[in-house]
């Protein structure tokens, strides 16, 4: 009988403790913290499911950029071309500049004259009377000449359209 005893003691202690804690209460902590996964859970669904598209549309889009590709160099030594070109031509007006202000010099005009008209008329006057002369000296300037076909390729205009 022993063993019945302590048996039936077991079962009642169990039962007293079963029915005096209140699982709920201690569970509530556990089933709120679910609640609240489940709350952020369903807002990360409602969020990738509204930015999944805008993804699709970037790939879409980085394609498309590395589709033009081809054209995107063809532009950049287009863009290098025309700098090398204002570079040259930078080059020669600085050289003209320089020749100017010596002819200016050798002839007496000064920027501090107060008409322009007779710089003008001063510099080339003697630019327009001496045209044999004016050939002699324009040989021996060291000019470079160039042609802006050196700096662009000549392109098939019904391509373009």
């Amino acid at each position: 009988m022993k063993n019945e005893d302590v048996l039936r003691r077991t079962a009642e202690d169990y039962s007293s403790y079963i029915t005096n804690t209140n699982i709920e209460k201690k569970l509530e902590p556990v089933n709120k913290a679910i609640d609240d996964m489940l709350a952020r859970l369903e807002e990360f669904e409602a969020m990738f499911t509204f930015i999944e598209p805008d993804v699709k549309d970037s790939k879409d889009i980085l394609n498309s950029i590395l589709a033009y590709k081809p054209e995107f160099e063809d532009l950049c030594a287009k863009i290098d071309s025309t700098e090398f070109l204002v570079a040259h031509i930078k080059s020669n007006l600085d050289m003209l500049e320089a020749k100017i202000e010596e002819a200016e010099t050798k002839l007496g005009v000064s920027d501090t004259t107060s008409k322009v008209t007779e710089k003008v008329s001063n510099i080339f006057t003697p630019l327009f009377k001496k045209a044999a002369e004016r050939r002699a000296t324009s040989a021996s300037t060291n000019m470079e000449l160039f042609k802006t076909e050196d700096y662009f390729q000549t392109t098939d205009l019904t391509q373009l359209y």
